[in-house]
């Protein structure tokens, strides 16, 4: 029985450490408390940079990518290196400088335009208006 006594030992031993190891392992995590913000500002980065990523994936974008002689595998892993700040600029640009965004703006000023020289007697575009001279 001497045999059978130093095996439960040893089994008792190897799963001892194991159960102490398991336990420590499971103590080096901490929690903290996560504001509502914080955790919105977290999940709004990762989707901004997979919009980002979205718009790298279009075709004509990555034929463009590729005429300017940049590889899409690096602008991809460029853009996963930016930081959340440096994301949220790039989308303020992008949605400040669209083609076409302020039309009414372009159409005020052709007609504004169109009126002074109307009014100077280089055009005949309206017919409400009459010459300075």
């Amino acid at each position: 029985m001497g045999v059978f006594d130093l095996s439960r030992k040893s089994l008792a031993i190897v799963l001892s450490a194991q159960l102490l190891l398991a336990t420590q392992a499971a103590t080096v995590a901490q929690a903290q408390m996560l504001g509502t913000d914080v955790a919105i500002d977290r999940y709004a980065a990762l989707a901004d940079r997979g919009l980002l990523l979205d718009e790298l994936q279009r075709a004509e974008v990555r034929d463009q990518i590729i005429d300017l002689g940049i590889d899409p595998a690096e602008a991809e892993a460029r853009l996963a290196a930016l930081s959340d700040a440096e994301l949220a600029t790039i989308l303020t640009q992008m949605e400040n400088d669209s083609a076409g965004a302020d039309i009414v703006g372009t159409l005020f000023t052709v007609f504004v335009i169109l009126l002074v020289t109307d009014l100077l007697c280089f055009t005949r575009v309206f017919s409400f208006t009459r010459c300075v001279r």
